[in-house]
């Protein structure tokens, strides 16, 4: 397993990563054993070690970042690159909350523990059908998360808003959430809601964009999560500016997030994005 502890110091100190050309394994086909390859070695493989050092009260920050990016590192594997960008505003900043879009489970895994590189300690916003699936449940179980049910949007809406400003103010965490509420691999610029900007107004705090493609890893026929792998596509995550919101800002700060993840979307290509 790569060094974690030595990728964090030095994404910690650039802001930024793309893999270097030692690291670039031969470029696979797509097609159904490259799939199989991944879900089961990367993805599959990543819920069951968090699952099991979990279970023994051991799933630490290091072993997070280890089974988050035991994606990345097999993602490179494919002949796939891995590039970050832009985090480096995120220097210095304290709690935030993080506004994303959202593709596949892929970031689920990946992204939120490229935080800890900056902030002291995150939450994140999921469904919480996603903590009763075997092994993703008891990893997360042992992360801060806030579950979200989906079937009634007011209560959602006053469980991130309460919760999120707890970790915000007692825990001094920041808070990642997706606005688009569901795993699309588009992006429309109607339906990113202003979930993550009342949350940060409400804190206090500023909310920075992040805007990400992961279609390297599809949806599924059967289920979202294990998709077919599309080894074209790099893995990309983009850290927008550091945004404070106020009650008169927060209309403007709102287009600003949606308009930094959507133009770079637009600036990668492969993904429609619907403005």
């Amino acid at each position: 397993m790569r060094d974690v502890t030595e990728f964090m110091r030095q994404f910690k100190e650039t802001g930024a990563y793309r893999t270097p050309p030692e690291r670039l394994g031969k470029p696979h086909r797509n097609g159904l054993l490259t799939s199989l390859t991944f879900n089961t070695r990367a993805l599959l493989g990543s819920m069951i070690r968090g699952s099991w050092l979990a279970g023994r009260g051991i799933f630490t920050d290091e072993r997070w970042m280890e089974c988050g990016f035991h994606l990345f590192w097999e993602t490179e594997r494919l002949g796939t690159e891995v590039i970050l960008e832009g985090f480096d505003h995120l220097k210095g900043v304290g709690p935030v909350v993080i506004v994303s879009n959202h593709m596949s489970l892929y970031e689920t895994f990946a992204f939120p523990p490229l935080m800890l590189a900056f902030v002291d300690d995150v939450a994140i916003v999921l469904k919480e059908s996603l903590l009763k699936i075997p092994f993703l449940g008891r990893t997360f179980g042992t992360r801060k998360t806030i579950p979200v049910g989906r079937a009634d949007p007011r209560q959602d809406l006053k469980t991130v808003l309460e919760l999120g400003e707890k970790f915000i103010l007692e825990k001094q965490s920041s808070v990642l959430l997706y606005p688009q509420g569901t795993r699309q691999p588009f992006f429309d610029c109607h339906h990113f809601n202003t979930l993550g900007v009342k949350l940060a107004q409400n804190a206090g705090v500023p909310v920075v964009p992040v805007a990400g493609q992961t279609t390297f890893l599809g949806m599924g026929k059967y289920t979202k999560d294990f998709g077919p792998v599309d080894t074209s596509v790099p893995v990309r995550f983009a850290c927008g500016p550091v945004l404070p919101v106020t009650r008169t800002t927060a209309k403007a700060v709102q287009t600003q997030c949606v308009d930094f993840i959507a133009s770079k979307l637009e600036e990668w290509g492969k993904l429609e994005v619907r403005r």
